[in-house]
Order: C-alpha cells, then structure tokens, then sequence
C-alpha cells in the first residue's frame, strides 16, 4: 500500500483547492455514493450533491462547499492509501483522535478551521501509516 507523503499531501491540498466544485462533488458521488457525500458536506438533502454534479448546477457557499473540499482530501487520501470501502468505512468508525465521534458526524457539522483541521489531520494519519 502507498504510504501518503509530504509531498503527496501538498498536491492534494492543491487539488481539492483548485477543482472545480462540480468536479469534486461527482468524485465523492461517485466513490463514497451520493447520501454519504451529502452527510459529508453537512446537507439533508442528498439530491443536493446531484445538482452540484451538474454542468450548470448551484454552487454550495461557505462551509458547505469547505466541507466537500475537505472531504474530498479525506476520501482521496484514503482511497489512494487503501480503497474506497475502506474510506467509506473510516467515515463512520468511531475515532479517539476526534473525541470517539465519527469523521463523518465531525465534518458534517464542521464549521471552524480547528474541526476541519482535526479530521483532515487525522485522516492523514491512517494514510500515512505503514504497515
């Protein structure tokens, strides 16, 4: 398994900065299905993400559309290290690095940089990890 790296990481952060919404919202439809990504990006409706997915869709504003960019990284980097059932199955497992909730509870109600940076950060330590 590929171990995430320093420089692995950076061109992760640029790409979830730089994609196109759009882009990033049919990636998580596509990896993690469309009412994870919607729990990801904090939404109660999960047709929501199918619009973004759209050529000519809305755009999510604030932290919606942090949310999908940082759960972008999340599911990329342990996609990458390991498979998509696997990242799937992260989201949801209980994590002591983020006080027993679940990665996905955390960054569906994330709002300030400290949530964000504490799933992201903890995420990254599962893909770094060398067995």
């Amino acid at each position: 398994m590929p171990v995430l790296t320093s420089s692995a990481a950076q061109r992760l952060d640029d790409e979830a900065a730089t994609r196109s919404i759009r882009e990033i919202a049919e990636y998580l439809q596509g990896v993690v299905g469309q009412r994870i990504a919607a729990a990801i990006a904090g939404l109660a409706d999960a047709r929501q993400i199918g619009r973004y997915v759209r050529d000519n869709g809305p755009r999510p504003h604030g932290a919606t559309e942090r949310r999908l960019r940082e759960g972008y990284k999340i599911v990329r980097m342990l996609s990458d290290a390991y498979d998509d059932k696997t990242a799937r199955a992260w989201l949801f497992g209980t994590n002591t690095r983020l006080d027993d909730r679940a990665p996905i509870d955390v960054l569906g109600a994330a709002t300030d940089t400290a949530d964000f940076t504490s799933v992201v950060r903890a995420a990254r330590q599962v893909a770094s990890f060398q067995a």
